[in-house]
């Protein structure tokens, strides 16, 4: 954004009009668009007459419709300014385009409609006229040329004309409705809107989007809502300003269907907030294992039999796969692709360096074979009924760049090298006959929906992060995309079993500050849900908020009573605020339920040892003792109760035990060195000491942890003098 001009819009979101209007009337005068400073002039003017009539008291029935349309005005004031201003010192593609439209004007969309429009009629026509194959193939490229040219011209004015006119926008509607244009060429129109959008907010452009929202096509319609709702995350407070506009969102919002995409699109946008931890993953960890893992099954011992006797896989390479971990790497890949995560990211990321995507609007294609580029692949295509690249092509996994990226591969090889790729590629889908049934069924199957919109979305993805000059854009993917906080949106995302999944996925991606908004927003509204109360209180806790957690614990208790998990948690809860009482009391509810869980056995004892009821707390230990398998803690437990109860011997006898383990902990050598310490044997507790001292990052960290032990050794009879010899003795 120019110098002073986010000065100006923070003023207008405050709701200062007038010093807005003054400020930006200054700096307009360093553009050299003159009709823009006449606008600016003369909107300063008239609010100065408004307020004037409003100082002397005059009843103006139109005050109010005159102060928000000049609100709007200027708004749209100062995002000319400020693109009047880019303009002139600015470079970039996107202000490159204005300053050629500024030179060269674009064609109206009339004129665009018309080659479009020409074009579906000409592709389909040319082979009723011309049934020799080299003129036809001549003619269809002159056909494909003028159409690439006329979509590119479509998108860059689309894109690069920041405020549509009247007469645009309606020009812009009647393309949009022409049934003669292709889905797909309107697809890639609205995806020209919507970053325009992303730039500078244009009503008639969102009401573009919205109308796109109403066609049959599902390339279209879903792109449109993407649009629609990255729209209105960026400028909720400019499209409350437009009454024409919270009507139509008003209706929308009564819709069904609307509030099902809404929904997934919600999610899908969530979702990709995981793609950067996924893309590290695959980058550091999956990708080099795999690469690692098919050099080691360059061992025989790992080789396919080939005898005629026995054509299964080796038994060892599948016990291998196991061990190795890549079993569980794969399982973990496909459950990511199953909750809708984008995986390949890592994949193809390599795969845009092709000339194809130097050209924006190139990344909004929808995947087509029939471009001219790719002939030499659609014949691969038409010719075999299980080919690879029918797979890719109907698949809902693949996004549409990814799919333009592996197609630019294979055709970047040799001729005789792609033929032979896709013939071993062939082979294997046709060995695998659940990958072949899958591919039926993709085939036969109508698209869904909430694929179009996840590839579209994935396709958005890898404009902002990958383009070679994706830097000059906003990254839209660094915005949360909390539709659901957002006002224009009405009712559509609060719909209570719409707000529980939203918050479940949200706690399971451990956003717990998000997800406990939206559990608070349900306890609000009273829910009945235990299970809601049970999440808030499990947020409260992870974040240190013991109180809270106690009261939504108790709230669920109260809807589902002697429910274990809430027992176990109140009591966690009370145990760490201090009160070892009601600890204590929901931790016993809990071994009534289950008197074989040690690890509540060993809750309870140390209940009961900060309570001093070290007789009692012993009996716990004892039994998880004698029936843990690794009973360290608990003897560690019956160590330190039976020196603070004054059983040396049996602190000790417990504390040698520790010691003989292979790595023991520095605070078992400190403990130690105190039932030394008290029985007296100076050069034992110096030993154990120094052991513990060794352990520690410095003196200063071993002084620290020691003065916690001070008020107990003072209560078992040693001085404070004592003590402070022993800690200079370390020295």
């Amino acid at each position: 954004m120019y110098e002073g001009i986010e000065d100006i819009f923070r003023l207008l979101d405050a709701g200062r009009l007038k010093e807005a209007l003054t400020q930006l009337q200054g700096i307009s005068m360093q553009t050299n668009r003159w009709e823009l400073r006449n606008r600016i002039e003369s909107t300063l003017t008239a609010y100065g007459y408004m307020l004037q009539y409003a100082q002397q008291g005059m009843e103006d029935p139109n005050r109010k419709s005159f102060y928000q349309q000049t609100f709007r005005t200027a708004y749209e004031l100062t995002d000319a300014v400020n693109i009047a201003l880019h303009s002139q010192k600015t470079s970039g593609m996107y202000y490159d385009r204005i300053r050629t439209f500024g030179l060269q004007p674009a064609k109206a969309y009339a004129e665009l409609q018309l080659q479009l429009e020409t074009f579906t009629e000409d592709a389909s026509t040319a082979p009723l006229l011309y049934h020799d194959d080299k003129r036809l193939q001549t003619e269809m490229g002159k056909i494909h040329q003028s159409h690439e040219s006329a979509l590119t011209e479509l998108f860059d004015k689309t894109w690069a004309t920041p405020f549509w006119s009247d007469n645009e926008a309606r020009e812009a509607t009647l393309l949009l409705q022409s049934v003669l244009v292709a889905p797909n060429d309107l697809a890639v129109m609205v995806s020209a809107a919507t970053l325009s959008l992303i730039r500078v907010f244009d009503a008639h452009k969102l009401g573009f989007l919205l109308e796109a929202y109403r066609h049959e096509h599902l390339q279209v319609n879903q792109r449109a809502l993407v649009g629609i709702l990255i729209t209105i995350a960026k400028h909720e407070k400019r499209i409350a300003l437009y009454p024409e506009l919270l009507s139509r969102f008003s209706l929308l919002s009564e819709d069904e269907g609307f509030r099902k995409n809404l929904y997934t699109i919600q999610m899908q946008l969530l979702i990709t907030r995981e793609t950067t931890k996924i893309d590290k993953k695959m980058r550091e960890e999956i990708i080099p294992e795999m690469m690692k893992n098919a050099k080691q099954l360059n061992d025989p011992k790992f080789r396919f039999d080939e005898s005629e006797e026995s054509e299964d896989r080796n038994p060892e390479w599948e016990e291998w796969m196991d061990k190795s971990g890549m079993t569980d790497k794969i399982k973990e890949m496909g459950e990511w692709q199953m909750a809708g995560a984008d995986v390949y990211m890592s994949s193809f990321a390599q795969l845009k360096h092709y000339p194809f995507f130097h050209q924006v609007s190139h990344w909004f294609y929808p995947f087509d074979l029939s471009l001219p580029m790719l002939a030499p692949l659609k014949k691969e295509f038409d010719s075999s009924a299980f080919s690879p690249l029918k797979l890719i092509a109907h698949s809902d996994f693949f996004c549409n760049s990814d799919k333009f990226s592996f197609s630019l591969a294979i055709l970047s090889m040799p001729q005789n090298m792609r033929e032979m790729s896709m013939q071993q590629m062939e082979e294997q889908a046709r060995m695998n006959e659940e990958q072949r049934d899958k591919l039926e069924a993709l085939m036969q199957q109508k698209r869904e929906a909430k694929g179009i919109s996840r590839q579209y979305i994935q396709d958005l993805y890898r404009f902002f992060k990958l383009w070679q000059r994706h830097q000059e854009e906003e990254d839209i993917f660094r915005w949360k995309f909390n539709l659901w906080e957002n006002s224009l949106l009405g009712d559509a995302l609060q719909q209570p079993e719409i707000t529980k999944e939203l918050a479940d996925y949200l706690l399971q991606k451990e956003y717990l500050e998000e997800a406990y908004s939206l559990y608070q927003k349900l306890m609000n509204e009273h829910s009945t849900l235990a299970e809601v109360y049970q999440k808030a209180g499990y947020i409260q806790q992870k974040q240190k908020h013991y109180t809270e957690a106690i009261r939504h614990y108790e709230h669920a208790d109260i809807l589902m009573p002697d429910n274990v998990w809430t027992n176990k948690h109140l009591a966690q809860c009370y145990k760490l605020s201090g009160n070892m009482n009601s600890a204590l009391e929901y931790y016993r509810k809990v071994e009534a339920v289950q008197p074989d869980n040690l690890s509540i056995a060993l809750q309870i004892g140390q209940c009961l040892a900060r309570k001093e009821a070290y007789t009692e707390a012993l009996s716990y230990f004892y039994k998880v003792e004698y029936l843990e398998k690794n009973p360290d803690n608990a003897r560690r437990a019956i160590a330190w109760c039976s020196f603070v109860s004054g059983k040396n011997e049996e602190a000790l006898k417990y504390y040698q035990l520790l010691l003989q383990q292979p790595a023991p902990k520095s605070h078992d050598w400190m403990n130690a060195g105190h039932v030394y310490l008290v029985k007296h044997q100076i050069q034992e507790a110096l030993v154990h000491y120094q052991k513990a001292h060794a352990m520690e990052s410095n003196h200063t960290a071993f002084i620290d942890k020691f003065n916690k032990d001070k008020a107990t050794l003072l209560s078992l009879g040693l001085n404070k003098e004592d003590i402070q010899i022993i800690l200079d003795l370390l020295l």
